[in-house]
Order: C-alpha cells, then sequence, then structure tokens
C-alpha cells in the first residue's frame, strides 16, 4: 500500500537516479511518458511507493515501451552535473558564443557528443570549467581527440546561386554594378569645367583594400615557434577561432596568451 497520495520527494530523487542509471528519459515528452508509465505499474496497479526494488519490476514490465536516451546523452549528463552552477552557466554562455558548433539545445546526438569530449578533456586535467579552459579543449580536440571523442561542427552556408530565379535565367547576375548616373566622359562641357570626368588614364586605377592588420599579426605569431609539437598548438587554437567565427583580433589575443604562458614555463 502507498503510505502518501503525492510522491514524496524521497520517491523523486529515487526515481531520478534509478532513470539516470538506466538511461531512461527524464525531460520533455519523453520524459513525462516514461513517468506516466512506472506510475500506472507502482502507482495504480501495485499501488505501492517508489523504491528502488519496485522501480525494478516496473522497468522489467515496461522493456520497449520506455523513451531511452544514449549513452553518449547520458556520459554528458553525468558530466555536467560534476560541475558548479557557475561552470553550467559558463559553458551555456561559451557554447553560445560558438556560432558553428553544434549545441545540445536541440536534442542533436552530435551536441551531446561535443559536450561530452569537452567536458572530459577539460575534467580530464583537472581544470575548472572556464572560457580558457573551453577554449584549449576545443583546440585540443580538433586536432587530437582521443578514441570517443568528437568535435561536430554545422555546415558553413553555401552562397546561393542567383543565376536562375523562379526557374528564368537571371540576365542581371554576375554582371557589373553600374553607378545610377554615369558620369559624363567629356572634360569640359558647355564651356565649363566638368568635375565628375576622369581622366582615362586614371579609371584604370584601383585603389588596393587594405588587409585587416589583426591578420597579418596572426600569420607572424603562427611562425613564433619552430618546433612541431609548438606550431601543431599555434595553429590548433588558430582553426578553432575560425571554425569558432571568433574575430583576427580575439585570434589574435588567444595566440598571444599561448606563447605567453610557455614562455613563462607553464
Amino acid at each position: 500500500m502507498r503510505t502518501t497520495q503525492q510522491l514524496s520527494r524521497n520517491e523523486i530523487a529515487t526515481y531520478q537516479t534509478f532513470c539516470r542509471a538506466n538511461r531512461i528519459a527524464l525531460d520533455g515528452k519523453d520524459g513525462e511518458m516514461n513517468g506516466a508509465l512506472f506510475a500506472e505499474i507502482i502507482g495504480v496497479r501495485m499501488n505501492s511507493d517508489f523504491t528502488e526494488a519496485n522501480l525494478e519490476t516496473a522497468f522489467a514490465q515496461l522493456q520497449g515501451k520506455l523513451k531511452m536516451v544514449s549513452a553518449t546523452f547520458k556520459a554528458a549528463d553525468d558530466l555536467a552535473r560534476q560541475m558548479s552552477a557557475n561552470e553550467q552557466q559558463v559553458y551555456r554562455v561559451w557554447s553560445k558564443a560558438q556560432k558553428f558548433l553544434v549545441g545540445i539545445d536541440g536534442g542533436d546526438e552530435k551536441g551531446y557528443m561535443n559536450a561530452k569530449s569537452l567536458l572530459e578533456w577539460t575534467k580530464g586535467r583537472g581544470s575548472a570549467v572556464t572560457s580558457r579552459s573551453l577554449d584549449l579543449a576545443l583546440s585540443n580536440l580538433i586536432n587530437s581527440p582521443l578514441p570517443g571523442q568528437r568535435i561536430h561542427f554545422h555546415a558553413r552556408p553555401e552562397q546561393q546561386d542567383r543565376s536562375v530565379v523562379q526557374g528564368k535565367p537571371n540576365h542581371a547576375f554576375n554582371q557589373p554594378k553600374e553607378s545610377q548616373a554615369a558620369a559624363p566622359t567629356r572634360e569640359f562641357i558647355a564651356g565649363r569645367k566638368n568635375h565628375a570626368w576622369t581622366p582615362p588614364e586614371a579609371q584604370n586605377n584601383v585603389v588596393a583594400q587594405p588587409v585587416d592588420a589583426w591578420q597579418e599579426i596572426c600569420q607572424i605569431q603562427l611562425k613564433e615557434w619552430t618546433m612541431p609539437s609548438q606550431q601543431a598548438r599555434l595553429e590548433g587554437e588558430y582553426k578553432a577561432g575560425i571554425a569558432a567565427g571568433k574575430s583576427w583580433s580575439d585570434i589574435s589575443m588567444a595566440l598571444a596568451s599561448i606563447i605567453r604562458d610557455r614562455q613563462r614555463g607553464r
């Protein structure tokens, strides 16, 4: 017989622990459906409390009916529960800033693999979860992932082909843009100087676009070290920054931090 009409806190905790240990979905619609199935057997048919023994009995009867989570999800969830509330917030903010990194919000298995891999790398080295440690984890996992670890990115959007619009050839596609009002080609009009006129010899002079100075700095920093292992670390950070959509200045500061730490003997 049940001891209370409503589930006690102890029963809820026992149920959640049992589900996590057996990869039974707890969240969302799948979690609600699983909870209803257990309640029907334990609370109604058995008229008993949610104990581990009763959960085991119900679990055996519900095989094939419950919604389960993957081993990757369970591993990522277990690691996340080891983090402090502050570390969890740091990870959420950091992951949202990675434009091309697959996240966990959409329930994508690739997102769970990313979280598992990043947290395994960080926690495996005894590091706190910070933006810096996550940047290092991402850089290392891109270049040298361990077995069972992998980083997944969203495909970069391809440039839309505008050569055909609504099934018809677009004759304006890939044509040079013309100014709304082409400047007259005469130096003098009605005896007056045409200030819009450009001498023929100057029309082909094209001003080169300046190169981003931060990009040049990044290229210099990549040559800061000469050892293959050192270069691999810098290149890993460089590629991770580009994949995450960071600015050249942010990438340069990350490279500078690695070089500075190395010089200090860290």
